[in-house]
């Protein structure tokens, strides 16, 4: 009876936790003029409504209809370059605004997201968009998409209506007008593509197109919602993944303080040791080794992890076990990244969160951890008793972080507020064999990350964690979810990101994810995590991606971060077309084996009604 019962058992796990596969999955890129929503609330056929300036110094917008992406659409032409003086009312701001009623009262009760396309004609002009509701009350509901005016092709996006602020005060039955505001940005309005770029000055002046404000429910079921119902494959590439390993190897520091380290991005001046990208590499050279028994591979493996241990916060430190986030090279030495908010360098003795995760983010360490569970596994590491230690100690670290946060008030058991961090930090204290730790961590991450509503991780607990990060609910969040036993919660929150979270490069000619809504262009790091985790398309996704591997030259094999460089919107993405660790590792890791994959460890907790 017990032999029976255990094959009935085993016969639906197969089923229930198995990762069936698919090749023939196409991905098409979310555009304006595309359909996908379920009513127009207003297609721009006019350039009515009423102008609203911080000042009168301050020129009143121009607003006038044009060709938009799909018929007509409206211009809105704005100079912030004056602000309002000393002694009014909005002193030192600057902003207009275009308000207007819709064609007719809308009622977005049934509908998740709003949906409106935008564009802008200057490149140099790196205002905030605000985006506002009015109900028939009066009542405001507003969202800051930041950075936005110096978008350079028609993007529509994607704003899940729990991102606005005071939405719960919003008659969502009556909605009767909407408001563009465009709102002067004077610091850290935008990044360069490489950091050893000086950027222009911003202008403050330009012109936002604005079409197709639409609605669309994307709730399970939805008919604009995709329905995932297998893991994605990846054809196998041996060319494209070993071009890639030997593009990071060929990166690697020779001599100097960072010496068998590898910097992040290749061309930056001062060369930027981000541990993330020191635990992707050791990855990749693990796994090359595996593959090719090439022992060059093996020996990088090896001096990289030697460095990352001895980097390795000490004993006595407040933050010992730890990492610190990055390293650059300051004269004949390694320097930690600041403290917060200051220019003081970070030196393990950090006590508060703020300073904390800009010295010690969790989600590094937690790859780190990764990486050197993935290097015992192999057995090459020639110190052994010093890696386990190592990888104890930062474990330990990792495990303590919630109650030394004061975490468990509010989110007990939670790392961080950030559903990124509690994974990465999950799956490095599973690295580490730190069992009970992990599903501690795993189950916290389940009650506060898992949008019953939209059935997808979301990217954060916090009330306006509801932007959509592809990292989180298409591939790294999956691969949890996966893990927690938890498969068609997986392949839902794959399916939600794979509805609204396809893009292309600003020219059309590549196809692939977002990183963070919009979508705004080809991020190929995040599109290659969703692939290596199974994503939707997945197959069809990487033959795009290999388009943009560097095919000669000091960075031959390597994988820029995008076709295009772009900054701005809700949660501040950054694609850079600097070649770097990251988006290399995560192709290679798309055609080898997801470094955090492995199906259903915990399934004595969850065997019904779990998933």
């Amino acid at each position: 009876m017990k032999l029976a019962r255990t094959l009935v058992i085993m016969a639906l796990l197969s089923i229930w936790f198995s990762p069936r596969l698919v090749h023939s999955q196409t991905i098409t890129p979310i555009a304006c003029g595309d359909g996908r929503y379920d009513a127009i609330l207003d297609d721009f056929n006019t350039s009515d409504g009423d102008l609203f300036t911080a000042h009168a110094t301050i020129p009143d917008p121009i607003v006038t209809t044009t060709t938009g992406c799909d018929g007509t659409a409206v211009s809105i032409a704005y100079d912030l370059t004056n602000v309002a003086p000393p002694g009014s009312a909005n002193e030192g701001q600057s902003w207009v605004v275009w308000r207007r009623a819709l064609p007719a009262e809308v009622d977005l009760s049934a509908m998740s997201h709003i949906r409106l396309a935008l564009h802008g004609d200057n490149l140099n002009s790196h205002e905030t968009v605000e985006i506002k509701l009015a109900d028939s009350d009066g009542t405001l509901a507003v969202i800051s998409l930041f950075s936005l005016t110096d978008l350079p092709a028609w993007r529509p996006v994607y704003i899940d209506l729990r991102e606005l602020s005071d939405i719960d005060d919003l008659d969502k039955s009556h909605i009767t007008h909407i408001e563009i505001d465009i709102v002067r940005c004077d610091d850290n309005c935008e990044v360069a593509d490489n950091p050893n770029d000086t950027l222009p000055a911003n202008q403050h002046i330009g012109t936002l197109f604005v079409d197709e404000l639409a609605a669309v429910n994307l709730a399970p079921g939805a008919p604009h919602r995709i329905t995932q119902t297998t893991v994605a494959s990846v054809t196998p590439n041996d060319t494209v993944r070993a071009a890639a390993a030997a593009a990071l190897l060929n990166q690697v520091s020779p001599t100097g303080p960072g010496a068998n380290l590898i910097p992040a991005w290749f061309p930056e001046t001062n060369p930027n040791y981000n541990t993330f990208a020191q635990a992707e590499a050791l990855l990749v050279f693990v796994y090359e080794y595996d593959n090719t028994g090439d022992t060059a591979y093996r020996d990088a493996a090896i001096a990289l992890a030697k460095e990352l241990i001895d980097l390795q916060i000490g004993s006595g430190k407040e933050q010992a076990g730890a990492w610190f986030t990055a390293y650059t090279i300051d004269g004949s030495t390694l320097r930690p990244p600041n403290r917060a908010n200051s220019v003081v360098p970070c030196d393990g003795d950090e006590t508060q969160v703020i300073d904390i995760d800009s010295c010690q983010w969790v989600g590094n360490v937690g790859w780190v951890l990764i990486a050197l569970g993935k290097l015992q596994s192999s057995g090459m590491y020639t110190e052994p008793v010093a890696l386990q230690t190592a990888i104890n100690n930062g474990a330990d670290w990792l495990a303590g972080q919630s109650e030394y946060r004061n975490m468990q008030a509010t989110y007990p058991h939670l790392i961080s507020l950030g559903i990124e961090g509690n994974i990465s930090a999950y799956f490095g204290l599973r690295a580490a064999n730190y069992k009970q730790a992990a599903r501690k961590l795993g189950r916290a991450i389940l009650t506060y990350g898992w949008d019953d509503t939209l059935q997808r991780m979301r990217p954060g607990v916090t009330p306006a964690d509801y932007a959509t990060a592809l990292d989180v609910s298409g591939s790294w969040g999956a691969t949890f979810l996966r893990s927690m036993c938890r498969p068609r919660k997986a392949l839902a929150s794959q399916g939600y990101t794979a509805s609204i979270m396809p893009t292309s490069s600003f020219d059309d000619t590549i196809v692939g994810y977002g990183d963070i809504a919009g979508p705004w262009t080809v991020a190929v790091e995040f599109s290659a995590q969703g692939a290596a985790a199974g994503l939707y398309g997945a197959d069809d996704l990487m033959t795009n991606l290999y388009e943009l591997q560097i095919t000669a030259g000091e960075y031959a094999g390597a994988f820029p971060g995008g076709a295009n460089h772009w900054y701005g919107g809700q949660l501040r993405p950054w694609t850079t077309t600097m070649p770097g660790v990251s988006p290399t590792a995560w192709v290679y890791f798309a055609l080898n084996g997801s470094p955090i994959g492995g199906y259903c460890t915990y399934l004595p907790i969850v065997l019904k009604g779990s998933a």
